[in-house]
């Protein structure tokens, strides 16, 4: 042992935690990965880390470090850093790694590795962020390394849960299938051994009821279950899209036996994981998880994330209302072939604050001393390379000195409920997959259609299928539905409803073409029952490619001069990009997809050339319908009318824009109010690539945390690209 003693432990309370207690605002790092950094480094590190007021740091216990043999455990470092961690008044998160799996348990269970869908078997290996090798680890669905697993998760959990340092448990990091095949193709797809195959029979056992139900969905003519076929191809749509579902739900499964082994033994310590947000990049469902998921049983919830507004909103929206934390910070992301930047005070805060605007409350950084082991190596840490408080620390350091006087009131501030939801179904992703052989048109919809919502300052949401089925929060007036393809039929339904009671909704063209509940093309668009209970159709759909449009389709002399010149840019012939004209004489640009539209009572906003509206909108119910002809997220950026037709959408929905909430606030600033009991602080920042000044009305004096003044009255600001700012009332007594 290289510790003697009692190194931390005291006897288990089970006295409850206040919540702010339970759940502080952190702000520490992630420390140690064995083997490195070395033990000569952890006294010095662990001092300066409590010395600059961090309060958490994260340590790994990792499968094949501490479970050397099946009946030996190694816990000789982690025991010495909880009782350094203890000496020097810091928190710990212990995070489980699973995804490095010890030798023994390949030698005596060749059958538990993973196998791909060509059939080869995953060996274990050495990875560039799994240098113990092991990686990426046994079969989910075998039983033995299930069970080994579990003793180990015991085993870590049972000698730290009395520590005084103890604070939280991670029992996943960043859960996928293997990051070595993130990238998903029909040859690498995991996992395709007996026992994948054995469950997943099991699984559409659940699902059909019968193999004549699954017969008539997959179009097959199954004898016997044992004739069933694997899928291996994505164009045969809906048995692969079962496949990947039946992934996800393993994923979702092992996630919360974890969550259920931690809690048995400790009841006291939270316990949650953190998934890199399925943003489609890089981390998608088909080889990844699904956040919402993943997220049950935990008791708050964290991300992998940086200040991309995507990214934050999965991570929350996952939560459901968990405390959310971004776990794993990457401002320090480097590699041998290139070093870390340097980061300055500002640098955090433009990137942080955004986040907590959103609904993040707390921070981790990756990590506090660089790797020193492959690739990542000697990137990724606060410190030099030299191990020396250079820039970046500096700048970490003064972050927390600024915000630490306001971080308790900041965790007081609930969340604002959203007036917008953006939908984001795991099926339809994965349909998108199995359609295109990647995500780029869905992806690039949802990112704009969110980008655009997040300049406008809209408090906003994802929502999922789930989450619609078992109704949407009474806050959510607008509902955006990007390139929704692939729905089930209790989704459309649900949908349904709540349109007809007055919900407004902005959807693309073919919404509903796959109907994933008859594994069928539905032959009227928008399908599953959508254009009766909405009261429009499609007509004339075709593919833009095949329009043949060119420059002259578009009278661009009557456009605004800003418009023609943008026109004239686009090389449109035998292209995807789809110029529309709206009934003002104004430009809105689409994408891939076109279609006519038809019906009773259409308001036509927007048609190619004079033709049958390509975009409508229309009342069905008590709500509203805006119909796009085709895909337009994907332009967001190129200017047009598609801004302008989301203010009427907005304006039908009865959500009241910015400016008339906040004054003087410009588009491109954001601004997100954090409400406490002793007053409302602001995060602001400059979205776009110009400085931008401007008057803000405040109803009571200010402080600006970063920029150290005060502000009343009609204030003036001026925010740089980028820039992000935290105003605090000025009766805090920051200043001081």
């Amino acid at each position: 042992m290289l510790v003697k003693g009692n190194w931390g432990r005291n006897e288990m309370n089970s006295k409850n935690l206040t919540s702010i207690e339970k759940y502080p605002f952190i702000y520490g790092v992630q420390y140690y990965r064995a083997p490195t950094p070395e033990e000569q480094f952890w006294k010095k590190d662990l001092q300066r880390i409590s010395e600059c007021g961090f309060n958490m740091v994260k340590f790994w216990a990792q499968w094949r470090w501490v479970h050397r043999k099946p009946e030996t455990f190694f816990f000789d470092d982690l025991d010495e850093l909880m009782a350094l961690a203890d000496e020097y008044k810091l928190k710990v998160t212990i995070n489980l790694i699973f995804d490095v799996a010890p030798a023994w348990i390949f030698n005596a269970y060749p059958d538990c590795r993973m196998v791909e869908a060509s059939g080869r078997a995953v060996e274990p290996c050495a990875a560039i962020c799994r240098q113990i090798g092991g990686y990426p680890g046994p079969c989910y669905n075998h039983s033995y390394a299930r069970s080994a697993r579990e003793e180990f998760l015991k085993q870590v959990v049972a000698r730290y849960a009395g520590c005084r340092a103890m604070s939280m448990w991670d029992v996943w990091n960043e859960p996928e299938s293997c990051f070595l095949f993130r990238q998903p193709h029909e040859s690498t797809l995991l996992c395709y051994c007996d026992n994948c195959r054995s469950r997943f029979k099991e699984w559409l056992r659940m699902r059909y009821g019968s193999l004549e139900g699954l017969n008539e969905v997959w179009g097959r003519c199954y004898n016997n279950w044992d004739e069933l076929e694997l899928p291996r191809v994505r164009n045969t749509f809906t048995d692969m899209i079962d496949w990947r579902l039946f992934h996800l739900d393993t994923l979702g499964a092992e996630a919360r036996r974890r969550i259920s082994t931690v809690k048995s033994i400790d009841n006291r310590h939270p316990v949650y994981l953190h998934p890199v947000p399925n943003v489609l990049y890089p981390f998608n469902p088909v080889t990844g998880v699904d956040d919402f998921q993943i997220a049950d049983g935990c008791d708050c919830f964290g991300g992998t994330a940086n200040g991309v507004p995507a990214e934050t909103l999965q991570t929350v929206a996952a939560a459901q209302g968990r405390v959310s934390y971004n776990v794993e910070s990457h401002l320090c992301a480097g590699a041998a072939s290139m070093y870390s930047r340097l980061l300055t005070v500002q640098d955090f805060a433009d990137n942080f604050l955004p986040q907590i605007g959103l609904g993040i409350r707390g921070f981790l950084h990756w990590q506090y001393r660089g790797e020193s082991l492959g690739a990542e190596a000697p990137a990724w840490g606060l410190l030099d390379v030299n191990g020396r408080e250079g820039a970046s620390h500096a700048g970490a350091v003064d972050f927390w000195k600024k915000l630490r006087p306001v971080a308790k009131r900041i965790m007081e501030a609930p969340l604002e409920p959203p007036a917008v939801a953006v939908f984001k179904s795991c099926s339809n992703e994965i349909f998108q997959w199995c359609m295109n052989g990647n995500f780029d048109d869905l992806h690039k919809g949802i990112t704009g259609y969110t980008q655009l919502l997040y300049r406008k300052n809209l408090r906003l949401a994802y929502v999922n299928d789930r989450m619609l089925i078992d109704g949407l929060p009474a806050s959510i007036k607008l509902l955006i539905m990007p390139n929704c393809y692939a729905m089930q039929q209790p989704v459309a339904e649900a949908l349904s409803e709540w349109v007809l009671n007055g919900g407004t909704l902005i959807c693309e063209a073919h919404t509903g073409g796959y109907n994933l509940s008859t594994g069928r093309h539905s032959r009227d668009l928008p399908g599953l029952g959508l254009a009766e209970a909405f009261g429009i159709r499609e007509r004339n759909a075709v593919a833009v490619a095949h329009l043949g449009l060119s420059k002259a389709d578009i009278p661009i002399d009557n456009l605004p001069p800003d418009l023609a010149k943008a026109f004239d840019a686009f090389d449109l012939g035998g292209e995807q990009i789809l110029p529309l004209k709206t009934i003002d004489d104004k430009i809105i640009w689409g994408w891939s997809r076109y279609t006519e539209l038809e019906g009773s009572d259409l308001q036509p906003i927007a048609s190619l050339s004079g033709s049958s509206p390509c975009i409508a909108s229309k009342k069905a119910g008590s709500g509203s319908v805006y119909y796009f002809g085709t895909l337009a997220g994907q332009m967001w950026d190129k200017g047009g009318a598609l801004a302008d037709i989301i203010d009427s959408a907005l304006k039908a929905a009865g959500v009241p824009p910015a400016n008339e909430i906040w004054p003087g606030l410009p588009e491109g600033v954001r601004l997100d109010p954090l409400k406490t009991p002793y007053g409302t602080a602001v995060i602001i920042s400059n979205r776009t690539d110009k400085h931008i000044k401007f008057q803000l009305r405040l109803e009571e004096p200010m402080y600006s945390i970063f920029t150290e003044c005060k502000l009343s009255g009609q204030a003036q600001l001026g925010l740089n690209p980028g820039q992000a700012e935290l105003l605090a009332p000025d009766k805090w007594d920051i200043a001081k």
